[in-house]
């Protein structure tokens, strides 16, 4: 049975992660302090695609109290109509739509951080799926593909949307996770759109997310591959908004959340886990 959601000054999100942003993750970490909300790791668009069952299960069967967003990597407005009306069944916050994924082998096939090279796809994708299903559509997108200078129309183009929120990786696409992330855009995308706009990238500790909202004043702040070395920095951020101590954890409680991890993962059928020595 899930508990109570939590209530913070600091609205955080985990970020999508290929392979870790699954249920068996999700339901570990809700002992370490979970985020307000999760995205999905992403479910690939293409003619024969449907909701995996992984993704059915995370939405189903989660142990979490936090709001769930699906995301959909793609570029066939059709077929991402057909895959939302599919989800909009489910009790989901957004379908959210991947417009920064880096990876070149995501790229080569047009889609992820490639549909900022491409906008008018990405407007014909927003249009449709805003037009024809009831769930709120949010984007999570970089700053620009080659250069950051392609910000300005970027952000034109997601200002002509009804979006619920825009999750903004603050680093070009080809930067990959290279280059440090400049926040000037979030704190420029906070002050034009009509929306919620989440801060991502860089962001590796409690005390730095809290500096990113509040310089930023932007609505909450999305932490992606940190959570992996420190699981409780939800948690900490939450102490942190709200004055109290902050956990700080020892090897113990690393031991025990790899054990954890191990046990939900085995229950999955998934025994890549090597037991942690004592």
């Amino acid at each position: 049975m899930r508990g109570n959601k939590r209530e913070s000054e600091f609205f955080t999100s985990l970020a999508p992660m290929k392979a870790v942003t699954t249920r068996h993750f999700t339901d570990t970490l809700c002992d370490c302090g979970e985020p307000d909300e999760y995205i999905s790791e992403f479910l690939r668009v293409h003619p024969t695609a449907i909701a995996t069952n992984d993704i059915i299960d995370l939405i189903e069967n989660r142990k979490s109290v936090a709001d769930l967003n699906i995301q959909l990597l793609g570029k066939e407005f059709e077929h991402f109509l057909r895959i939302a009306k599919e989800l909009q069944c489910y009790k989901i916050k957004s379908i959210n739509l991947n417009c920064g994924c880096p990876m070149p082998k995501i790229s080569r096939k047009g889609v992820g951080g490639t549909l900022l090279t491409e906008l008018n796809i990405m407007d014909d994708i927003i249009s449709t799926l805003s037009n024809k299903i009831d769930i709120p559509i949010s984007v999570k997108a970089r700053i620009g593909y080659k250069d950051p200078k392609e910000f300005d129309i970027i952000l034109d183009h997601v200002m002509k949307h009804r979006l619920s929120a825009v999750y903004v990786h603050a680093r070009i696409v080809k930067g990959m996770y290279d280059e440090p992330a400049n926040f000037e855009y979030v704190k420029i995308s906070k002050a034009a759109l009509h929306c919620h706009v989440i801060a991502n990238g860089d962001v590796t500790r409690a005390q730095e997310a809290v500096n990113t909202i509040e310089e930023t004043n932007t609505d909450g702040v999305m932490i992606g591959r940190a959570v992996i070395s420190n699981p409780w920095i939800f948690r900490q951020i939450n102490e942190l908004a709200n004055k109290a101590k902050v956990f700080i954890p020892a090897g113990e409680d690393y031991l025990g959340f790899i054990e954890k991890l191990q046990n939900v993962s085995e229950e999955f059928g998934l025994t890549d886990f090597q037991k942690p020595r004592r």
